[in-house]
């Protein structure tokens, strides 16, 4: 298995044990903003370990912050809604692989944009994808 593979398996690992976490989270009745805080300080803790192994200078320049900011809005406004869906009564079986589909957004518009190849085999992997999720939503 090659670099980059291994290290998606491990984000999908990761990420997986992150949502089911949220589910933990909402069960035991947390209050959502604290929580929010809690895993962003990781971020920042991540963050920093990196820089610090990476030894580069700490640059910031316009467009990170306009990019990073637009991830950071959307991942937010994300994570708060299937929050919200979790706390008000969905089940993880079902919002889970709903979230799941940000998957069509982010292939379409790498398609559109950088104009990587959606090829017929990408295009079935898509709609196995989707028949999957439709399936475990019910």
């Amino acid at each position: 298995m090659n670099i980059p593979v291994t290290l998606a398996v491990i984000s999908l690992v990761c990420m997986g044990l992150s949502s089911f976490m949220n589910k933990v989270a909402v069960t035991d009745g947390l209050y959502f903003p604290p929580f929010l805080m809690i895993i962003n300080v990781c971020y920042i803790v991540m963050a920093l370990i990196i820089h610090m192994n990476q030894k580069q200078a700490f640059v910031v320049t316009p467009r990170m912050l306009g990019v990073g900011g637009l991830v950071g809005l959307f991942g937010a406004i994300g994570y708060a809604c299937m929050f919200y869906a979790l706390d008000n009564g969905g089940a993880g079986s079902v919002v889970f692989p709903i979230v799941g589909l940000g998957v069509i957004v982010s292939v379409s518009l790498s398609a559109m944009i950088y104009h990587e190849p959606l090829t017929t085999t990408r295009l079935v992997g898509l709609g196995l994808g989707i028949g999957s999720i439709v399936l475990l939503s019910r």
